[in-house]
């Protein structure tokens, strides 16, 4: 503010909140991180954290205020002794509690005191009326008979005089609204064209506009109802999709364990054979190496008649060899036998399988699942075609509301702009403007004549009218004088003695209403005793305040508001007042008072205003409390908000930062409306409570600081 009196009072943007706090505090500061530092030595990327946060955005002025209470003051209709003080300063009463006791002794004197008054003057009032009534009679007709003979010389020259002078100025008049009028056509025609011109302009750029919105808003039908004939058919394609998998579930299910069996038993057959096969194998290797050794030892036992002894050995060994390689042979055999009958049991239960699991099933099978998959693929392209011009509708509804803008600005330029050109021209046209300039012309000339003419003859009959008046009036004037004087006393006499009985009739009256409470005075409203004047033993007078009270249901808050802040400010405006004493809690309010005096101090201007709190169930404050005032004017209540720096506009759209399930920094788009210049309300696209990024750049020597 310009006034360093006031400084630090004023605060034009006023944010409450009934969430959480828009910057998260750690350490008494906002809490940073260092995210995808950049390469360079000269800068740093770093992230500060806001959280979404929900209230109320506002727009005001806020100010410091005292309380104030109203006060009732309580008195007695008359004179008399307190007996009994039954509260003192700082009681709380209720409406109707007892405040004193008075002596009712005295009161029974004073109630003959009064019926003494209302006699006396009733008897005084009566004698006032019926002198008025003799008395003003009598100088009515000594009045009457007094100016008699001036009074139609007077009323003839008064009329005389009116009449001239009512002629005289009604020529001036009409000779000066001719002039007047003769300039203001002569203005108007030197703006008409220029004039006309603009509002021309106005309403085809306005026609334009409009035009062009029908136009727009006609697309934006047709997109909508591709849009809701997109989502019918996504719709359309997922039921068509659910009926289908409820249709072949049961068949399904039926053609998975048919398949799961053949792939199960085809697998052992398999393995069978393979085994088998192995079997087989190892059965002819035995055999053969057997063969094998007993062509060796029928060789041996030919060559045993060269030498016996040698001989002998060598028919021991083949002969134990023989024994293992039979043993083998007999294995192996055993082992092709039980492959077999393996391998035929796998071959019943394959063909069963096979049996059951055509290929007319496999065929079945196939065609279901590349039937889901048609489903599918079907189901994702309308979904993204969908999703695709739902993107196109909404940046086209952005444009048409820009257009919608521009086009009530251009509106209410051209409503303006009419409305001045209505009321400086009327119906009037170029043409029109001229002809009547012409016929002012010639009403002027000819008034100007007809006053001169005039005055001439009007000059010898105003000198013998007003010598006939003045002496008339010589005439009367003695006996005017004398028959007001009379009238005047006697009419204040009567209004004084009447006053008087007035007076003794409602004091008593409001005496005895009084007295019928035994002397007991009670509390008018509920309150607090903030004053006891009197004590037991005290003579009270008539009306005398006796005690105060603070009705607690009437609070006031004062503040001064400095000139360059009064000219927002009006009578029955709302406000919102936060009390100390109230810590948390706001009341709704309104202003109850301006001043129109200043208040000067050291230079400054500032003006009283009296605000006055709706709440009237009788708040628990005392005179002098603190509080602060919120003037209202405009607010934006129970909305979304997040610091303004914590949004970036691109292209007509909105943007925030924040992570994703990842930890990973991504842009996000939201849609932004009422900003008071540091909160900004979001619409859609994040919750409360959520967090979102502010990107700023340090340089490397204060990031390394940060990051600490």
């Amino acid at each position: 503010m310009k006034n360093e009196n006031n400084k630090g009072k004023r605060k034009r943007h006023i944010h409450t909140a009934a969430g959480l706090f828009a910057v998260i505090a750690v350490a008494g500061g906002a809490m940073f991180y260092k995210v995808n530092a950049k390469q360079n030595t000269d800068t740093d990327t770093e992230y500060r954290e806001y959280r979404v946060s929900k209230g109320n955005i506002t727009i005001g002025t806020n100010e410091s205020g005292t309380v104030a209470i109203e006060r009732k003051y309580v008195s007695y209709p008359c004179s008399a002794e307190v007996s009994e003080v039954y509260v003192k300063n700082g009681t709380t009463v209720e409406e109707g509690d007892a405040l004193l006791k008075l002596s009712l002794s005295d009161i029974e004197d004073t109630k003959e005191e009064y019926e003494e008054r209302i006699a006396s003057a009733e008897l005084a009032l009566s004698e006032a009326k019926v002198s008025y009534k003799t008395k003003s009679a009598q100088a009515q007709q000594t009045y009457e008979s007094a100016v008699e003979k001036g009074k139609n010389a007077a009323a003839e020259y008064g009329s005389y005089v009116e009449k001239s002078e009512a002629g005289r100025l009604s020529e001036q008049d009409d000779l000066q609204d001719m002039k007047d009028e003769r300039e203001e056509y002569t203005a108007l025609s030197g703006t008409y064209d220029e004039d006309y011109a603009r509002l021309e302009a106005a309403g085809d750029r306005l026609d334009g506009l409009k035009d062009e919105y029908k136009a727009m808003e006609k697309q934006y039908k047709e997109y909508q109802r591709t849009d809701d004939a997109n989502s019918d058919k996504v719709d359309s394609a997922k039921k068509e999709y659910e009926d289908y998998l409820e249709s072949i579930a049961d068949k399904e299910a039926d053609l998975t364990e048919r398949r799961e069996n053949y792939d199960k038993t085809k697998a052992a057959y398999e393995q069978a054979q393979e085994d088998y096969t192995q079997a087989q194998e190892d059965y002819e290797t035995a055999l053969s190496e057997k063969n094998a050794s007993s062509s060796s030892s029928a060789y041996i036992q030919t060559s045993s008649s060269d030498s016996d002894n040698s001989g002998t050995q060598s028919a021991t060994s083949t002969q134990s060899t023989s024994s293992s390689q039979s043993n083998s042979v007999n294995t192996a055999y055993k082992k092709m036998t039980a492959a077999g009958k393996a391998l035929e049991q796998a071959s019943s239960d394959y063909n069963l399988a096979k049996m059951y699991y055509t290929s007319y099933q496999q065929e079945q099978e196939q065609k279901i699942a590349d039937k889901k998959e048609e489903y599918e693929d079907r189901i994702e392209a309308l979904e993204d075609e969908k999703t695709a011009h739902e993107k196109i509708t909404k940046a086209y509804k952005a444009e048409m509301e820009d257009l919608s803008e521009t086009v009530s600005e251009a509106e209410e330029e051209y409503n303006d702009i009419k409305a001045d050109f209505t009321d400086r021209y009327g119906t009037d046209d170029a043409d029109s403007l001229r002809k009547k300039l012409e016929q002012i012309d010639e009403d002027i000339a000819a008034a100007e004549l007809n006053i001169r003419t005039s005055a001439a003859d009007n000059a010898s009959s105003d000198l013998n009218a007003r010598q006939q008046a003045d002496q008339a009036a010589a005439d009367a004037s003695n006996a005017k004088a004398v028959y007001d004087q009379t009238m005047a006393s006697l009419e204040s006499e009567v209004e004084s003695k009447q006053k008087a009985y007035d007076d003794a009739v409602e004091e008593y009256e409001e005496f005895c209403e009084s007295v019928e409470s035994g002397g007991i005075v009670y509390a008018p409203c509920a309150g607090i005793v903030s004053s006891v004047g009197v004590v037991s033993g005290d003579k009270v007078q008539a009306d005398m305040n006796i005690v105060t009270l603070m009705d607690r249901r009437y609070i006031y808050l004062s503040t001064n508001v400095s000139e360059e802040d009064i000219t927002s400010l009006y009578s029955g405006q709302e406000c919102s007042v936060s009390l100390t004493a109230y810590e948390g809690r706001t009341f709704e309010a309104h202003i109850d008072a301006i001043s129109a005096e200043p208040a000067r101090s050291s230079g400054s201007v500032s003006y009283t205003v009296t605000v006055k709190l709706d709440d009237e169930s009788g708040l628990n404050v005392l005179e002098g409390m603190s509080g602060e005032i919120d003037f209202i004017e405009k607010q934006a209540s129970d909305v979304l908000y997040v610091n303004v720096n914590a949004v970036t506009f691109r292209d007509g759209a909105s943007y925030v930062k924040v992570y994703d399930e990842n930890g990973n920094v991504v842009e996000k788009e939201v849609v932004t409306g009422f900003t008071d210049g540091r909160s900004v309300e979001i619409k859609s696209g994040v919750s409360a409570n959520d967090t979102v990024l502010a990107e700023i750049e340090l340089s490397s020597k204060s990031s390394a600081k940060s990051t600490d």
